[in-house]
């Protein structure tokens, strides 16, 4: 049932009418930001700052890689992600993109260590609306194997570009056990 609601909202960010734009959405760019996770059962709000990076390549496939880290009280939260993704674009301004990559989860704290890797797989939509404003949604379903279990997120985001390379934005992602806001810069090359 959370899948079927995680594509129906990306299919309607889809079907959103989005204006022509002269420039082509960039797949290259580093962003650095802040972020902060609400988990389901713990008290407090782990904060702490992101990296993420995106490079372009054969027209239609990229490579990303992401780093975070967080803390509350004496427990750490790191997150790397690295993979693969392709986009094909559905108009001048709206692309189809998916990504498929790996990543290691390494919490620690006074109860204990937690370290694991999987894998994940997404599929959605972004898109350009006007001139400054780039828009996203997604579904993102990863995988710890074993007892860990599996989850599948939505991810909405935009932002807002005030030069031809440097846009502020921000993200919302929600699982089933945690959510997750990111505020941020991107520089686009």
């Amino acid at each position: 049932m959370k899948f079927l609601k995680a594509m129906t909202a990306s299919l309607f960010l889809a079907a959103l009418p989005l204006a022509s734009h002269a420039k082509d959405m960039s797949y290259s760019y580093v962003e650095l930001g802040w972020l902060q996770t609400d988990i389901e059962g713990v008290s407090g709000n782990p904060d702490g700052f992101g990296l993420r990076g995106s490079i372009g390549f054969a027209e239609h496939y990229f490579g990303f890689a992401e780093y975070s880290t967080q803390s509350l009280s004496g427990a750490d939260l790191d997150l790397i992600t690295v993979g693969l993704g392709g986009r094909y674009g559905l108009s001048d301004n709206m692309d189809l993109v998916g990504r498929a990559g790996w990543f290691k989860v390494d919490a620690s704290g006074p109860g204990g260590s937690f370290d694991d890797d999987g894998y994940l797989v997404s599929a959605g939509v972004r898109g350009q609306v006007g001139d400054s404003v780039e828009l996203e949604g997604s579904v993102i379903y990863t995988d710890l194997g074993g007892s860990n279990g599996d989850d599948t997120a939505v991810a909405v985001g935009g932002r807002y570009y005030f030069t031809e390379n440097f846009a502020l934005g921000a993200e919302y992602q929600h699982g089933s056990d945690s959510s997750t806001i990111l505020l941020g810069g991107r520089y686009s090359f």
